[in-house]
């Protein structure tokens, strides 16, 4: 295990998360108050973050145990306070059962939420195993073209300008994945948004990581990027047209074309990322 880095420069981003609501009953109480609500928040993130990311890099199996609480607050620096608070988290994504006299167990992966966007940036940081994106793609087999048929039918003029601009964004960003990455996600987001269905929309930040982890995959090969980038203003150009047909044609070509990709290179591309993780 290694130590947790620094919590300092998390402290600022997580207070300034806290609702309104609290924030002012924080002020209020006093300065001295605030300040302590700020550290526990910062702290209690941070080792969410460090343990989820631990448990899903494999260091602890699913069925095994983790180090008992005197044992990991020894290794974070942090209070049995924090590290309680922590695992009841992870508890609630899925990731750990505690009971009595079994200790704290790893739960299996199917058992974790996996519309949890932390949970899934935790998974893909030491790469997915092939099936969990196939399985990724039977997802967004399963919601993106129906979404795009919705936006044709749905968007407002508002947010039809929206997805042009997007478009305009990702095609700019073409001369670096990182920005093209980006951009693609925002691009794919603004179509699930114009679709207009409340339970779409509530999925929004977890299908948002869901396809960074699928764009970051196909977006790996040379000269992928440049070959998908007609498809989709092919997209954003039916839904402004409201051509269903055609939005959904190339809504699916471009999750066929990913499919394709991935299959044929995925073993490659973490045998590489194993390479550089190593170095």
């Amino acid at each position: 295990m290694h130590c947790v880095p620094s919590m300092t420069g998390r402290r600022k981003s997580t207070v300034a998360n806290l609702t309104a609501n609290h924030m002012m009953i924080s002020f209020k109480s006093s300065p001295h108050a605030w300040s302590e609500v700020g550290m526990s928040s910062s702290y209690h993130a941070s080792t969410v973050n460090w343990l989820g990311a631990w448990i899903a890099s494999g260091n602890v199996l699913p069925g095994q145990t983790l180090k008992i609480e005197s044992a990991l607050c020894d290794e974070l620096g942090v209070s049995r306070t924090v590290i309680r608070e922590a695992i009841k988290t992870l508890v609630a994504k899925g990731m750990l059962d505690v009971g009595p006299k079994v200790g704290t167990r790893v739960l299996p992966v199917r058992n974790w939420n996996l519309f949890d966007p932390q949970v899934v940036g935790w998974l893909a940081e030491k790469g997915l195993p092939e099936n969990f994106v196939m399985d990724l793609l039977d997802l967004r087999r399963t919601i993106e073209p129906v979404a795009v048929r919705w936006a044709c039918e749905r968007a407002t003029p508002e947010q039809i300008a929206e997805i042009q601009a997007a478009y305009e964004v990702l095609q700019a960003s073409l001369g670096d994945k990182g920005d093209y990455n980006r951009a693609d996600q925002l691009f794919h987001e603004a179509v699930l948004a114009a679709s207009h269905n409340q339970f779409i929309e509530q999925m929004l930040p977890a299908l948002g990581a869901l396809l960074a982890v699928s764009f970051e995959v196909s977006s790996a090969v040379p000269e992928e990027l440049g070959l998908t980038l007609p498809l989709h203003k092919e997209l954003a150009d039916a839904i402004a047209a409201r051509d269903s047909a055609r939005g959904v044609w190339a809504c699916m070509s471009l999750i066929e074309r990913a499919a394709v990709t991935i299959s044929r290179y995925y073993p490659e591309l973490v045998a590489l990322r194993g390479q550089s993780a190593d170095r």
